[in-house]
């Protein structure tokens, strides 16, 4: 008797009418401050009736997954993809139903998608890193539960590039 796959977690959208699957381990879980997450959470929650995507301290919290292993299973035809510039290469993606920030992927060779952690609704992976910190408001001040770095530590971008090699080998 097969149920479902070990490890699947669902993220919808604030009103159900949009999910995303992810299956596997993420390659992690982090808070970031960068301008462009800043700027783009004031856009989306700008949106009539959208969800809060900036937690009070001025980081988006995100839990990143290999391409692979997340895929949209419910209302695909309501996402719509948000640029901070034209020609930039990053969307944030929308649920057009309840204005619900879902994820962030990319035009480009990334192999993974950043899932706005918010949207596993209580089955959301721990926060393991904050990144880009450098950033953050002024007047923020981070707690100390997990580490804070300023850019990119090199442990996030090992597990990036751990995660690329996995994908070749499909493991």
């Amino acid at each position: 008797m097969s149920g479902p796959p070990k490890n699947l977690r669902i993220a919808r959208c604030a009103c159900g009418s949009v999910e995303f699957e992810a299956v596997g381990a993420p390659i992690l879980c982090a808070a970031c401050y960068c301008d462009d997450c800043q700027e783009g959470a004031r856009r989306i929650e700008a949106l009539p009736g959208a969800s809060p995507v900036q937690g009070p301290d001025g980081g988006t919290e995100f839990v990143l997954y290999r391409k692979d292993r997340a895929r949209c299973t419910k209302g695909s035809q309501l996402l719509k993809r948000h640029k901070l510039r034209e020609k930039s290469a990053t969307n944030r993606v929308v649920a057009t139903c309840c204005n619900a920030a879902m994820v962030l992927d990319f035009d480009d060779s990334k192999h993974w998608v950043s899932m706005y952690r918010a949207r596993f609704q209580g089955d959301a992976p721990p926060l393991e890193v904050r990144v880009c910190t450098k950033f953050k408001p002024e007047s923020s001040v981070l707690p100390d539960d997990v580490p804070s770095h300023s850019m990119y530590p090199f442990k996030f971008v090992t597990k990036l590039i751990a995660a690329r090699i996995a994908m070749l080998f499909q493991r």
